[in-house]
């Protein structure tokens, strides 16, 4: 299963680091289908309206009733997880400011992944280890034990716009995804309010989701020993999400735009990771057996984005994004977010990016737990739950063609960082790096095209 995520991936539901948008799928669906209720905002056509390169004034065929989107994305960690990711989207212009979307989205991941175990020790390393999916593996002393995984997801979204009203224009959502050992089915519905001659916005969106869990091999049990009598019971769970958001988009002026969002989301029921596990050490810090991780049942998250693009000589534009998430399992972030958009061309641009986040522990995060001590009522050692500092670089390059068409393309590298030697490590485990650094990189092409003029020659100039 992809014990993953999002993404990003972009608008107000993306603020999850890369490395947690490869290893927490999950939590990216839900975000993909909160990105689709963000969409509702005007602030997507507000925000073209400042970042919008300039046209060539030469005359270009009529547009058509579709637009195509395509990209393919390849994310890379260093001796850990890679995840290929092509994507298609289609939209029709219905008239009438009406208009259907779908994207079709496949995710093909592979790789090696921490279990959430402590590594072996010179009196521990003869001793070979399996992973919850029945993959052997054979540590080496000092180095956190990882397994391979591989998967395909499949998702496909849909979104209907239409006006409701001079003053309202409502999006309506639906998208499924399905993993061999996973099911999600999702919806968003939004609506947008325009206030003051459209230079207000007000978003309100609302995104349910219903998840099927049916781990390879079946339901560990909350603090079962692995491999022991009763390690499970049951083929499969269930897990339900409801998001929800509230935006407001302002233009300040001719020049400068704001948006501020809020977006509450609660999850309820089998909110485990069923392929990650704990060590049970001993004073020394030897790992003596592995158990279970056993979360929450619910939780509920709290994410507060401001965003602020401002139109510097005609064509360039900064962005700056910040955001805070909490939620009461402890976690509490912060997100900073920098573009600078240089339109050095009327036909292409260049696009600097630097992101700053920085994540805190979950209250239940241990990295290991002391053998024959009363169990707490929840833990995991599930890395995504640690402490986390991420740093990423990149930049984007796009060029609109003569017919109008854009191809862009993305490369950005980011380093994720954490505590190595944490103080609640025990024994041998302090002098081991319990949190090596990850290094990722990514990189995207995206084309997006008019059919009705994609064969269109280029008009000569009658300027001489």
């Amino acid at each position: 299963m992809f014990t993953l995520v999002a993404k990003r991936r972009r608008a107000d539901a993306a603020t999850a680091e890369a490395a947690v948008a490869v290893t927490n799928k999950n939590k990216e669906r839900r975000q993909r289908a909160m990105a689709a209720a963000a969409t509702l905002l005007g602030t997507a056509p507000l925000a073209q309206a400042v970042t919008s390169p300039a046209k060539v004034s030469e005359p270009l065929a009529s547009p058509g009733p579709w637009t195509w989107d395509t990209s393919f994305m390849q994310y890379s960690e260093s001796e850990r997880i890679s995840v290929s990711e092509p994507q298609i989207g289609v939209r029709r212009n219905l008239g009438d400011d009406r208009a259907l979307t779908i994207l079709a989205t496949v995710d093909t991941i592979s790789g090696a992944t921490p279990l959430g175990t402590l590594p072996a020790t010179q009196n521990t390393v003869p001793h070979t280890m399996t992973s919850p999916s029945g993959h052997p593996i054979n540590p080496d002393i000092g180095r956190v034990p990882t397994s391979h995984m591989a998967d395909t997801r499949l998702a496909l979204n849909s979104s209907y716009q239409r006006p409701l009203g001079s003053a309202y224009v409502g999006t309506f959502d639906g998208n499924v995804s399905k993993e061999h050992d996973f099911l999600s089915l999702g919806a968003a519905a939004g609506l947008d309010r325009f206030f003051n001659r459209k230079n207000t916005t007000l978003s309100i969106g609302l995104s349910p989701e219903y998840d099927i869990i049916t781990p390879n091999g079946g339901m560990p049990l909350a603090y079962a020993t692995q491999l022991a009598p009763g390690e499970f019971q049951g083929g499969r769970s269930t897990k339900y999400v409801l998001g929800a958001l509230v935006g407001l988009t302002q233009i300040i002026n001719e020049r400068t735009l704001m948006q501020w969002n809020y977006s509450p989301t609660y999850e309820n029921g089998y909110l485990n990771d069923p392929y990650k596990l704990l060590s049970l050490v001993n004073t020394q810090g030897d790992p003596l057996s592995a158990i279970h991780e056993k979360r929450p049942g619910s939780r509920l998250q709290h994410s507060y984005y401001w965003l602020t693009r401002y139109n510097y000589r005609d064509h360039d534009v900064f962005s700056l994004g910040l955001r805070y998430f909490a939620d009461n399992w402890g976690i509490h972030s912060q997100t900073l977010d920098f573009t600078y958009r240089w339109q050095y061309h009327p036909q292409r641009f260049l696009e600097p990016h630097v992101r700053y986040y920085h994540q805190t522990a979950a209250d239940f995060f241990r990295v290991g737990l002391l053998n024959g001590q009363a169990l707490p009522d929840a833990a995991s050692a599930d890395y995504r739950l640690n402490a986390i500092d991420g740093v990423t670089f990149g930049i984007r390059f796009g060029w609109t063609l003569h017919n109008g068409s854009e191809l862009i393309l993305r490369a950005e590298y980011y380093t994720q960082t954490g505590e190595s030697s944490p103080n609640s490590a025990i024994g041998d485990q302090r002098s081991f790096d319990l949190f090596p650094t990850l290094h990722a990189s990514i990189l995207q092409i995206q084309y997006s095209f008019d059919p009705n003029r994609f064969f269109e020659k280029k008009k000569p100039s009658l300027s001489r």
